[in-house]
């Protein structure tokens, strides 16, 4: 069993990476196409995304499982960190991994974040030659703090 980085959170990864149950809250349709586009290509299944976190606990309580939640904090309305703690809060979503995503990379804002309880911190723009890797390596546990 692998640990996220709060040891009151175990969670089990997937039997394979690509079978993992993955959500990208994200408002910027480009980042979206992008991220969908390299998780694709990477032969992810289960990919789901939300504009915002309006519509997400619903999504979360349909499907199967949640093993990774790609959050941008700054959406517009209800921002990442409020998100999260819906997240945290739902028997369904409460022990995925989830990493926050922003273009926001101060280090006020990764403390924060940690503080928050992301598990990971990955800044925009998305490295497409790296994001599938770090995906990957989320999903078996570790975090990334960049």
């Amino acid at each position: 069993m692998a640990t996220t980085p709060h040891a009151d959170r175990p969670t089990a990864p997937p039997d394979r990476p690509e079978n993992a149950y993955i959500i990208l809250v994200e408002d910027d349709p480009n980042s979206y196409l992008v991220i969908e586009e390299l998780l694709k290509h990477a032969g992810f299944k289960h990919f789901y995304h939300r504009g915002s976190g309006a519509k997400l606990i619903q999504l979360i309580e349909v499907l199967p499982q949640i093993d990774l939640v790609l959050l941008d904090i700054g959406l517009p309305g209800e921002d990442g960190f409020a998100v999260l703690k819906r997240l945290r809060a739902h028997p369904q979503s409460a022990r995925a991994h989830i990493a926050a995503i922003t273009a926001n990379i101060m280090h006020q804002t990764r403390l924060r974040a940690k503080d928050a309880g992301f598990d990971s911190f990955i800044s925009k723009p998305i490295q497409p030659d790296k994001i599938c890797d770090q995906i990957r390596s989320m999903l078996a546990g570790r975090a990334f703090w960049w």
